[in-house]
């Protein structure tokens, strides 16, 4: 999978400091075999405190900030949010980094880690959501892309959208 060199950047920052995630998304979407442009690298983030911590570490080391809506908080802010298992949507230097916690439509990361495979991008093996879990968290978001997605994916997996 070809990614952003942003994209290989985070991967193997996030590599460095040892932080477990399971890759969702875009992405992930990518990894499944449908490339398309994405702006945002979505994640969800073991919820172990330490994991939290290299996490939090990485994001801040790229002068991470959460962005709610057009406002910007402030430095602490990637902190706060990560600690308390909240959706952070954290705009660093290498692009914008979408921590997905907390959600009722995204699974939690013990659910999400049992069916995760490894996907090797550009040399760097990243964990990535399996494709019944990326298919149903497409379904519930339900927006315009994620309904493009999932005609992309089912051209690319007929099987898994077959009723069992």
């Amino acid at each position: 999978m070809t990614i952003s060199i942003h994209h290989r950047d985070l991967i193997a920052r996030l590599a460095a400091a040892e932080v477990n995630y399971i890759l969702v998304g875009g992405l992930a979407v990518g990894a499944w075999g449908h490339l398309r442009a994405t702006e945002d690298f979505d994640l969800v983030p073991d919820p172990d405190s330490e994991n939290l911590s290299r996490l939090i570490g990485v994001l801040e080391e790229l002068g991470g900030r959460v962005k709610q809506g057009e406002q910007m908080l402030d430095s602490g802010s990637v902190r706060i949010y990560i600690r308390t298992g909240d959706k952070a949507y954290v705009v660093t230097e290498l692009g914008d980094v979408d921590v997905l916690q907390g959600l009722p439509q995204i699974p939690r990361y013990a659910e999400l880690e049992t069916a995760a495979e490894e996907a090797d991008v550009e040399g760097l093996n990243v964990r990535v959501c399996s494709l019944q879990h990326l298919i149903e968290m497409k379904r519930a978001a339900d927006r315009p892309m994620d309904r493009m997605d999932l005609e992309a994916l089912k051209t690319a997996h007929p099987k898994a959208f077959e009723e069992g």
